[in-house]
C-alpha cells in the first residue's frame, strides 16, 4: 500500500507483469460496486479505518476501490504493496514502526499514522501478482489465522472478479466476432457453405441456397456431390478439402438445380481444423460465373466461325488479288493496278490476323500441344535465320547468330522457332537502315538464356511490359507505318510459357531494346510421361514438368503409352489408368496445387 520498496523481481519478470497488468485495461476506470463492495466487507469484518483493492503500476499504485482514504493512487515508492506482491504469501506487518522495510515512511511517521498493515496479493489469469486486498488501522494489532483466512477468501472474490472482466469483454468479443461472421455468410452476395467431412452441407446462406432454388433449411445435410454436376465428380471435394495436403483449393464446376438445370461456379474452398488441429469443417464460396461461361462459349463459337468460315474465302481472295496483279486477266491500267495492290495486301494482312488470332486462342486455351523433341540452339537459330533474312535484306539490316554447340535442349522446335522469328522479325521492322540485331544464345545457371538485341528508339519503361499485350503497340502510329497484327509478341509469350519459359523486355529510350527468353535446360534424369484424355489438362501438367527441368511426354491413348519406354513415371490428374498396366509407377496429382504435387511426385 504506502512505504518503500525493494523489489526482488528481475526487469523482465516485472515488464511482463506490468504487460498482464494492462491487458486487463482496467487501470483508471470507474468505481465499481462489484470491488466497492468488497472493500466495505473488509472494513466492518476486521474494524478497521482503511480498505484498499490496490494495482501496482509501474510507478504508482492505484486504487480500484477505497475506504478510509482520500485519492486515487499514491506513488509506488511509498507502497506496501509493492512488498505484498513479492510473495504469494500474505504480508502481515502488526506494528510499523519496527518493521525496518516501512518504519521511515512518511505514511508511517505523518499522516496517516499507518500502524498496521495487511495484504493478500490478487493474481492475473496467467499468473502474474498485480495488486491487493489490503486492510491498515492507525493502530497496532495481530491478526489471527482464521482473519487471515478471511481476508485470502476476500482476496480470491476481488481475483475472479479481475478476471471475470477479462473472461466478460472475450466473450463479448467472441459475440461480435461471432454476430460479424453470421453477417458475413449469410447476408453476403456470393454463396457460402459450410461442409462436415463426409462432404455433408452443414449450413448455406440465402444467397446459395438463391443459386440452388433450394431453402437454406432443404440444403442441410445434401451430400456436395449430389448437387455437383456428374461430369465435375471426378474427384470428391471433401476428399480433397479435407484428406489432400494443402488446406483449401480453387476450381470451376457446374451444380445441377432440382429441375435439372445447372449453373457454373466457381469455388473456393478452404478447411479450418478444430482445436486438436484435426479436419473440422469446409468454408466454401461459389460465385456464379455462368454468364461468363457464356461469353467464352460465345468467344469461342466466334473464333471457330473466323477459322472456318473466314479463313478459306480469303485464302481465295488474296489468291485471285494475287493472279489479277500478275497480269492473269491482261495488263491492268496503273490505277487499277495499284488498287489491286492495295487490296491484295490488306487481304494478306487480313488473313495473317486471322490465322494469328486463332494461334494465340488454340495457345491460351490449352489446345496446342508440344511435340517435344532433342535439339540444339545452333539448329534453332538456323531455322530462324532462314525465315526473317530476306525481311533483313530488304530492310538494310544485318543479321548476327551466336549459340554454343555443347547445349541440348527439349523444346518443340516449330513453335520456339515461331517465337524468334516474332522476336526479330520485330527488332529488324523497328533498326534503321544499316543497324545490326543480334541473336545470341548461352548458358544461365539451370536454364538457356536467349536475347534479341536491336539498336532501334527503344521501349519506354511504362511500356515494356504492356507491349506483350494483344494489338498492343508501343507508338499508334506504328500500326499504320509499320504494319503487323500486334498479335506477334503476345503468341512468343504463350509459347515460350507452355515451355516453362519466361519472356521479358529491357529498354532504355533511344538505346534500342533487348529481349530475353530463358528456357528449362534438361536435366540427366529419366523422363516423364503424362495422361490425360483433355488436351488442356496434359498440357498443365507437362508445363509443370518442365518448370523442374524434366524431359516429358503426354500421351491420350493408353496403348500408346504401354508401349512406350523410357520414363520414370506417369503423371495423371484424374482417372483413365484404372485398368491399364502401363508398367510404371502411376502418380495422382493435385490439380489444385500442381506445382507442389508434382515436385513431391518427382522428387
Amino acid at each position: 500500500m504506502v512505504g518503500g520498496y525493494t523489489s526482488k523481481v528481475t526487469a523482465t519478470l516485472e515488464a511482463d507483469r506490468l504487460s498482464a497488468l494492462h491487458a486487463l485495461n482496467i487501470l483508471d476506470t470507474p468505481p465499481e460496486e462489484r470491488f466497492d463492495r468488497l472493500t466495505r466487507i473488509a472494513s466492518a469484518a476486521f474494524d478497521t479505518p482503511i480498505a484498499l483493492v490496490t494495482l501496482v503500476d509501474a510507478e504508482r499504485q492505484w486504487f480500484k476501490a477505497c475506504v478510509g482514504l482520500d485519492g486515487s493512487e499514491d506513488d509506488r515508492a511509498v507502497s506496501f504493496c509493492s512488498i505484498a506482491i513479492e510473495t504469494p504469501q500474505p504480508l502481515v506487518i502488526p506494528d510499523t514502526l519496527l518493521d525496518p522495510r516501512v518504519a521511515d515512511m512518511r505514511v508511517v511517521t505523518g499522516p496517516p499514522y499507518l500502524r498496521f498493515y495487511a495484504g493478500v496479493p490478487i493474481t492475473t489469469a496467467t499468473g502474474f501478482r498485480v495488486g491487493t486486498v489490503c486492510i491498515a488501522d492507525i493502530r497496532p494489532r495481530e491478526l489471527g489465522a482464521a482473519e487471515i483466512a478471511m481476508l485470502r477468501d476476500l482476496a480470491r472474490i476481488a481475483e475472479d472478479e479481475l478476471n471475470h472482466k477479462d473472461l466478460s469483454e472475450a466473450l463479448a468479443a467472441w459475440r461480435v466476432s461471432e454476430q460479424r461472421f453470421r453477417a458475413v455468410f449469410y447476408e453476403t452476395a456470393i454463396g457460402m457453405t459450410m461442409v462436415d467431412t463426409s462432404g455433408r452441407i452443414v449450413d448455406a446462406n440465402t444467397a446459395f441456397a438463391a443459386m440452388m432454388q433450394i431453402p437454406v433449411g432443404e440444403l442441410r445435410g445434401v451430400p456436395i456431390n449430389a448437387i455437383t454436376h456428374p461430369a465435375d465428380r471426378e474427384e470428391a471435394d471433401a476428399e480433397k478439402l479435407f484428406g489432400g495436403p494443402g488446406v483449401g483449393y480453387r476450381r470451376e464446376k457446374r451444380f445441377v438445380r432440382p429441375d435439372g438445370t445447372w449453373f457454373w461456379g466457381a469455388v473456393t474452398a478452404s478447411m479450418l481444423r478444430d482445436r486438436d488441429g484435426r479436419p473440422d469443417v469446409g468454408i466454401g464460396m461459389v460465385e456464379d460465373i455462368s454468364e461468363r461461361k457464356e461469353i467464352e462459349r460465345l468467344k469461342d463459337e466466334l473464333v471457330s466461325v473466323v477459322g472456318h468460315e473466314l479463313r478459306t474465302p480469303l485464302t481465295s481472295i488474296r489468291g485471285s488479288l494475287g493472279l489479277l496483279e500478275a497480269g492473269i486477266a491482261g495488263e491492268l491500267p496503273g490505277e487499277a493496278a495499284d488498287m489491286v495492290r492495295i487490296a491484295r495486301e490488306n487481304a494478306e494482312r487480313l488473313t495473317r490476323l486471322v490465322e494469328e488470332t486463332l494461334d494465340l486462342e488454340r495457345l491460351h486455351a490449352g489446345r496446342v500441344e508440344l511435340e517435344v523433341r532433342s535439339v540444339t540452339p545452333v539448329e534453332l537459330l538456323a531455322s530462324s535465320a532462314q525465315v526473317v533474312q530476306p525481311v533483313a535484306d530488304a530492310a538494310g539490316v544485318e543479321l548476327t547468330w551466336e549459340a554454343p554447340t555443347d547445349l541440348e535442349l527439349f523444346v518443340d522446335p516449330d513453335r520456339i522457332v515461331q517465337a524468334v522469328v516474332n522476336l526479330v522479325a520485330n527488332a529488324i521492322k523497328f533498326s534503321p537502315r544499316g543497324a545490326t540485331v543480334r541473336t545470341m544464345v548461352k548458358a544461365h545457371g539451370a536454364n538457356v538464356l536467349l536475347s534479341v538485341m536491336d539498336e532501334g528508339r527503344g521501349i519506354p519503361p511504362d511500356q515494356l511490359e504492356a507491349i506483350f499485350e494483344r494489338f498492343r503497340q508501343v507508338d499508334a502510329s506504328d500500326h499504320r507505318e509499320k504494319g503487323g497484327t500486334g498479335l506477334g509478341l503476345p503468341i512468343s509469350r504463350a509459347i515460350i510459357e507452355q515451355h516453362a519459359g519466361r519472356i521479358w523486355a529491357e529498354s532504355e529510350p533511344g538505346a534500342g531494346a533487348t529481349f530475353r527468353i530463358t528456357l528449362p535446360l534438361p536435366q540427366g534424369k529419366p523422363a516423364v510421361a503424362v495422361y490425360d484424355r483433355r488436351a488442356p489438362r496434359r498440357e498443365q501438367l507437362a508445363r509443370a514438368v518442365r518448370r523442374l527441368g524434366r524431359r516429358v511426354t503426354t500421351f491420350d491413348d493408353p496403348d500408346q503409352l504401354v508401349e512406350a519406354d523410357g520414363f520414370a513415371l506417369v503423371l495423371v490428374a484424374g482417372a483413365g489408368l484404372d485398368d491399364v498396366d502401363a508398367g510404371l509407377p502411376v502418380v495422382l496429382v493435385d490439380v489444385e496445387n500442381l506445382d507442389a504435387s508434382v515436385a513431391e511426385a518427382l522428387a
